[in-house]
């Protein structure tokens, strides 16, 4: 129960922040070159510019997210985590989560998805 109820307000959240007024600016776009993509990982270096963030979402197999400039923030699980260069998180498969620049500067960081482990 209370799981899906933190996501109701995740969504919610989302829902609210997400619209835009004709006045504002289109966001700018979140970068992504892939270095390894295979039948077992993905391996992508991101760099998300101020405001980007990732909406709603949740990867089928887990994730290692490590911010190598800026900082990031993730909203797991009801919690708020920042994460600062050289720093690292592990995301459990299925985990919904948004991952969000909330500085005015860049953030970039690596995401390590796991596909399968054989």
């Amino acid at each position: 129960m209370q799981r899906s109820l933190t996501l109701a307000v995740l969504i919610g959240l989302v829902a609210l922040a997400g619209g835009r007024t004709a006045a504002q600016a289109p966001p700018a776009r979140i970068e992504e070159l892939v270095l390894l993509d295979n039948d077992s990982v993905r391996l992508v270096l991101v760099t998300y510019p101020p405001g980007a963030d990732s909406d709603l979402h949740f990867n089928v197999g887990p994730e290692v997210t490590i911010v190598q400039d800026g900082e990031l923030v993730l909203f797991v699980k009801g919690r708020r985590e920042v994460i600062r260069p050289g720093g690292a998180h592990w995301l459990p498969e299925a985990t919904t989560h948004i991952a969000r620049n909330e500085t005015d500067r860049p953030v970039r960081f690596w995401s390590l998805l796991l596909k399968r482990c054989d």
